[in-house]
């Protein structure tokens, strides 16, 4: 994994000409789309930016990028739950410590308290190190948001096809196509 982080350093330094010790979301589009060759959208970019933008200030600094690119390069785009599991792994162990499902819970605006997030992790957690697998952090997500999607802040919805009039219909669905928080839509598709 180093060799690999360093893959990514040098790209981001590549990218960060003028040593601002960030880059913008056009200079990451750019770096995911021409460089690695990713097939992206910039709406997917754009979320997948605010999920590892770590101090919310917009911009993309160099351990947020390589974060990014480890989402990139691992997650399943078709699943939602895939891209966030990738996201919380926060130390790219392939699991999720209670530090790393509190963080992405609040990324998700979830309101749990911190003691509930780690008592939860703790009597859940399938490896010896007290952390979530990625099978066991799926079904935790898939309670969360069973728990959460009556509340304004989170609900998994579906695009459906235009209708008649133009309009396009969304309706609440158990596919995981769209993350919608605080009425912001995240798409993943």
């Amino acid at each position: 994994m180093q060799f690999v982080l360093q893959k990514y350093e040098q790209i981001f330094k590549h990218l960060d000409q003028d040593n601002k010790g960030f880059i913008d979301m056009d200079q990451l589009f750019y770096a995911v789309t021409h460089i690695l060759k990713i097939d992206m959208d910039k709406t997917t970019l754009e979320v997948m930016m605010n999920l590892t933008d770590d101090n919310n200030d917009g911009v993309t600094q160099e351990n947020e990028f390589c974060h990014f690119i480890y989402i990139c390069e691992n997650a399943d785009f078709k699943d939602t739950k895939s891209i966030l599991f990738y996201a919380a792994d926060d130390d790219y162990s392939g699991t999720i410590d209670k530090f790393e499902l509190l963080k992405i819970i609040k990324k998700l605006h979830i309101n749990m308290n911190e003691n509930d997030v780690f008592n939860m992790v703790k009597a859940l957690a399938d490896n010896d190190d007290q952390s979530l697998s990625y099978n066991m952090f799926l079904q935790v997500m898939d309670n969360l948001i069973k728990v959460h999607s009556k509340k304004p802040e989170l609900e998994i919805v579906q695009n459906e096809p235009s209708s008649p009039s133009g309009s396009n219909v969304v309706k609440k669905s158990k596919v995981n196509h769209i993350v919608r928080l605080k009425n912001q839509s995240i798409s993943f598709i």
